[in-house]
């Protein structure tokens, strides 16, 4: 599977289409953070996610990586009846919703 950031042969034009998706992407979060700001919202936690790239790589592999292991713990909980496993799945299961619910409002 290739993700948007692996680097493979285009044209230029779609070079240049996704190039500027990518920056409207960009500037549409940039004004999400600091509308955030003037809201006030940082004081609720602090700081504000932020990821340099609208849909870096990094963030990506942490969402296929959580997937992989969801699956795995998902696979393995008849074999290994374990309330530890079971809570850990479910908090994953929750970081991997509140991610693609995040994603959908970029």
């Amino acid at each position: 599977m290739q993700t948007n950031h692996e680097t493979r042969g285009i044209d230029l034009r779609e070079y240049v289409t996704k190039v500027s998706e990518e920056i409207a992407l960009r500037v549409a979060h940039e004004r999400d953070v600091v509308l955030a700001l003037l809201d006030g919202e940082e004081a609720e936690g602090g700081r504000i996610a932020y990821c340099p790239l609208v849909d870096c790589a990094p963030r990506n592999k942490y969402r296929v990586a959580l997937q992989e292991a969801v699956n795995v713990l998902e696979e393995t909980r008849r074999s290994f009846k374990s309330r530890q496993l079971e809570e850990l799945r479910k908090k994953l299961q929750a970081v991997l919703a509140e991610d693609t619910a995040h994603k959908s409002q970029e």
